[in-house]
């Protein structure tokens, strides 16, 4: 599953709002806005930093290496992907 669909998805089953996560991040140490929250959800923004993605996962309760796969899948070139994938 893409990242954007694991954050997305994540926070609908959660019912919360961008507001609440990104105050709730800020217990981890981790200040975001809600409007980065909302590129991340959508799709319009490449996946987060490690840091934003552990505190995400805890806010939102889910897996964080679920969520660090789906991110390093899509910052990764696809010719390197496919190399890791072949050897």
């Amino acid at each position: 599953m893409s990242y954007h669909k694991i954050v997305s998805e994540s926070i609908a089953e959660k019912q919360m709002s961008l507001k609440y996560i990104s105050k709730m991040m800020k217990n981890y140490g981790v200040v975001v806005d809600p409007s980065y929250l909302s590129k991340l959800k959508n799709g319009k923004k490449t996946p987060a930093s490690e840091e934003v993605n552990n505190a995400l996962a805890k806010v939102l309760d889910i897996d964080p290496m679920e969520l660090k796969v789906a991110a390093y899948r899509e910052k990764i070139p696809k010719e390197v992907l496919e190399r890791l994938l072949i050897s």
